[in-house]
């Protein structure tokens, strides 16, 4: 009898104690593991100590023949049963990955490759090749995808977290379209999208941003983004604009080009598209950073150019 009990003393010890663990472990079940493997694992973790106790109380309760293969974070506040419930019930892991405003695409992909958990299926996929997966009308990748933090499990791969980031972009600024204002300086949602990512690297003031540009549009001015230059210049950006960037001769340098640049600068949320399609009625022509985020607004160059003396000067 005492040696029935000690057994059963250790039979509980073994499954239902709380798991010991410095950290969480994040448990990997393949396709076609048995209980056996997995107990062997778990072995190996010191998460269990002998396997034969999870082998025979799995076989015996039938839970051996419902194990889901996926990931499972097992953590010290739960006992081996809870964590053989999890596996049955397929209680996986979830896994995030946060686009934020202002991204590149270069930057997107960079942070794709340094999420762990996702498969890379792109490659060197040429852009236009990608741009037909997430069957897409735009004619870059730049500026598509929405800002925000996707779920995944861990094995899902680039093209769906890029997929669901670009339908939910598409849902989104669809509905904004409807309501823009009307005689706006567009030619296409695009065009849009390419104003908001500037409106988006320029300031807090959105609209009252939007505002200008759409006035110097209309104007046939050009735009004079800051903005626009770091994005040519790219990784030669050294982290102050030169007078000579000012002259670099780019498609997206709005200093020495009129109108819109050919596409977006990075992911825009959806208060840029929103005040590049509702901007601040003015007629303001002008603005400068006052350094502290805001911005000192004009309509006149005379006053413009005294505003850059009061803030940017002195």
């Amino acid at each position: 009898m005492i040696g029935i009990a000690f057994f059963i003393g250790i039979f509980f010890a073994n499954l239902y104690s709380k798991i010991s663990l410095e950290e969480d472990f994040y448990l990997l079940i393949e396709p076609g593991m048995s209980m056996n493997d997995i107990s062997i694992v778990l072995k190996s973790k010191d998460i269990i100590y002998m396997p034969f106790f999870l082998n025979q109380f799995s076989r015996i309760s039938g839970t051996s023949k419902k194990i889901k293969a996926g990931e499972y974070k097992v953590s010290s506040d739960e006992s081996v049963v809870g964590l053989l419930n999890k596996i049955t019930a397929g209680d996986t892991f979830t896994r995030e990955i946060r686009l934020s405003e202002g991204m590149t695409f270069y930057d997107v992909m960079a942070k794709l490759n340094n999420t762990e958990g996702l498969i890379n299926d792109i490659g060197n996929t040429a852009d236009q090749l990608i741009l037909k997966k997430l069957n897409s009308s735009y004619l870059t990748l730049e500026g598509i995808f929405s800002p925000d933090t996707f779920y995944f499990e861990r094995g899902a791969n680039f093209t769906s977290i890029l997929k669901r980031a670009y339908e939910q972009q598409e849902k989104k600024i669809q509905e904004l379209w409807e309501s823009r204002i009307k005689n706006l300086p567009y030619q296409n949602i695009q065009e849009v999208l390419t104003l908001a990512s500037i409106i988006e690297k320029e300031g807090i003031e959105k609209s009252m941003i939007a505002g200008v540009f759409i006035n110097r549009l209309n104007k046939n001015m050009k735009l004079q983004s800051d903005p626009t230059i770091i994005y040519a210049l790219g990784e030669d950006f050294s982290g102050d604009i030169k007078r000579r960037d000012l002259r670099f001769k780019h498609p997206y340098n709005t200093y020495i080009n009129k109108g819109l640049p050919p596409g977006p600068i990075g992911l825009v949320s959806l208060s840029s598209f929103e005040a590049a399609l509702n901007p601040d009625i003015s007629t303001n022509l002008y603005f400068v950073s006052k350094g502290d985020g805001t911005h000192q607004f004009s309509v006149t160059l005379e006053q413009h150019n005294q505003a850059v003396k009061d803030y940017q000067l002195k």
